[in-house]
This record gives structure tokens, sequence and C-alpha cells, in this order.
């Protein structure tokens, strides 16, 4: 937190900005021994941590913040903390000893964050009975209620993305929105829904911290957007390089993937049923894995009988490739024609069999 700011001021004039862009934050946590306070918060994919040592239960912290910024408070050995918008005032936190009952002032943007957070609880709360129920029809083979589910689901992502809309349209120049479009639209990627609602916001949000780290993504994502020729090299699990481009002339699904990844797991029985059904038509698949651990890599495969080509460096998260293409989340997947030119992305169980079918039934 304690960055240098170049300044081509005076010194009055640079005093005034430092004072300008920095924070204090005054706590207090109530009928609890000293301990000592973590405060961090994520720039892209760097986790910067503060930490100071309580007296008589209070302590503060001061910094610099890039703007109106997503921030997450902690006491050492305490499971619970608290997440907060920080600006570059004066705030004060006052929580109990279990901290269920927060205070917290000084910051417009936290009173809009809260106002979200019951929005998105109310929604959340919905998903755990359905995720309950799918897994009693995936159990059962019950294909009827497995269609109720996917409804039930279809619809509750309707009501996220009408609340996600309102809010933004109530708060088009405020920072929790473009944090909200990351949180929801990216980290879980949806590029149409982050087209549209960075397109509502108005130029205060589009240029905050978390309104450029969405142009930066969005510049990122245009690699593999529609209409894109990407194209890289990784070896597979013998060793070999492979070149994607090598293989036009074919309809390529590129599919990053794990081992440890649940969805994927649950995925692959679709994927490999597409690859069995188009294979001799044209199509052929490219997996390439956020795995660190080979065996782990290998074994998966052929557990799943996944039969087509396997790419990657085991870097897991830290792979180059994952940086290059943006990729957030697994699985992930975009589909090449045969001219190597991206035509969809994304394509899970009906959508990529309606997708296949349409193309090879012309």
């Amino acid at each position: 937190m304690k960055k240098i700011i170049a300044c081509l001021m005076t010194v009055i004039g640079c005093s005034t900005l430092t004072q300008a862009q920095s924070f204090v934050i005054n706590g207090k946590v109530k009928d609890i021994p000293d301990r000592k306070v973590y405060l961090s918060h994520q720039e892209g994919k760097k986790n910067i941590i503060d930490s100071v040592m309580m007296k008589n239960g209070s302590f503060t912290f001061k910094g610099k913040s890039p703007g109106a910024y997503f921030y997450f408070l902690r006491v050492d050995s305490m499971r619970r903390g608290f997440g907060f918008f920080a600006e570059n005032k004066v705030m004060t936190i006052t929580a109990d000893s279990t901290f269920n009952d927060v205070q917290f002032s000084g910051s417009e943007s936290q009173a809009q964050w809260k106002e979200w957070s019951k929005t998105w609880q109310s929604i959340a709360q919905k998903a755990g009975p359905l995720y309950e129920q799918s897994a009693a029809a995936d159990k059962a083979k019950d294909t009827v209620a497995r269609a109720a589910v996917r409804k039930a689901f279809d619809d509750l992502g309707n009501e996220l993305d009408s609340a996600v809309v309102n809010f933004i349209r109530k708060y088009p120049a405020s920072p929790v929105s473009p944090f909200i479009i990351i949180d929801r639209y990216i980290n879980y990627p949806a590029p149409e829904k982050v087209e549209r609602t960075f397109a509502m916001l108005k130029p205060a949000a589009q240029n905050s911290a978390y309104g450029k780290e969405i142009t930066e993504t969005r510049r990122i994502a245009s690699k593999t957007g529609i209409g894109a020729k990407p194209d890289f090299t990784l070896a597979d699990t013998s060793g070999v390089p492979l070149k994607l481009s090598s293989l036009k002339g074919k309809y390529v699904l590129v599919d990053f993937w794990a081992s440890w990844c649940g969805p994927c797991r649950k995925e692959n029985p679709n994927v490999v049923a597409a690859y069995n059904k188009y294979h001799e038509k044209g199509f052929t698949i490219v997996g390439v894995t956020l795995d660190t651990k080979k065996d782990a890599w290998l074994a998966a495969i052929a557990k799943d009988g996944l039969t087509w080509a396997h790419v990657g460096d085991l870097q897991g998260w830290k792979s180059a490739i994952v940086e290059e293409y943006g990729i957030r989340a697994v699985p992930t997947n975009f589909l090449l024609d045969p001219s190597g030119k991206v035509i969809a992305k994304d394509l899970r169980e009906e959508a990529l069999q309606k997708k296949l079918e349409a193309i090879f039934s012309k």
C-alpha cells in the first residue's frame, strides 16, 4: 500500500494531491484481546495485504487506493471478516467480537455495495436448493427432473441479469457497477453480457479502476471473440508440440478444463458424445489442461474416455495461455471453423449439440 506517487508539481501541490488520494480506516473490535488485523485487496491477479496490530481493540490503516476499491478486513484467528468499498477518505469500522454486527461509515460506494449485497444474497439463497435438486436428478437419471431444474436455473439467471441491469441503471456512474460486471460476467464468463452492461455505464464508471479492468479484459477477450483467429503451440501428453493452426480444415473445439474441475468432469460425457457423433464428419477437439500434476491429468483423460488431442504446460492458472486468452474459469471453450476462425464460445450441454447439428446437417 505504501506506493510512491510521482509528481511534477510544486511541493504544496503535490502534498495536496497525495492527501486527496489517501485513506484512513479507524477500526474498533469489541471484547477481544489485541491481535493482528489484515486488510487485503486484489489488483488484477495480485493480492495485496497490509497488517497492523490492535491496541485496546483499536487499529488504524492508512494507505492509497486506486479510486473506490473493494477491500476485505480480517482479524487474526477469526474466520469471519468484512468486505467493503473503500474510498480515499476517512472511514470508520466498528464490529462485535464475532463480526456479525459491523458498523461502517465514510464511503458512499459502500452504501451502494450493501444495497447490491442484499439483492445478491436473496438470489443466491434460491440456488442452494436447486443444486440439491440437480444432484438428486443426476443420481436418479431422471431426465424430466433435470429439465425442470435446468429451467429453474435459467429463470434464476434471468432474475440475476435483471437485478444487475436495474442496479446499473440506478447507479450508472458508480464504481460498484463495473465491479459487479466483473464479479458476475467476467469471473463467470458471459462476454455478450459484459458488452451490454458496460455500454450502460457513464464515463465516470467506465474510467474507474474497475472500468479500466473491464476494458483490458475486453481487449484480451477479443483474441478469442467471434471472428478472431487464435493460434498457439503447446506440448501434448507425450511432450510433442502441437500447433493449433495445424488443424485447419476441421471444425475444432478448443476446450479449457482440468482434472480437479467438477463442472468440467460433469460436462465431459457430453463432449465425448459430440466427438463420437461428429468426428468422422470433420470435427475434432483440443483439450487444454489447467492441471499442474501430470498423473492426475492423464488419469482423468483415461477415466473420462477423452480420446482427442490434449495439450498443456502443467502450470495451472500461471500458464501463459491463461493470461494470453483471459481464461477466468473452467470449463471454457471456443469453436473454430475450418479456416481457424472463432464461430462460437462457451458451448455446453445442449448448446454444443445443437451448434454441431446445425453445422453438420447442412
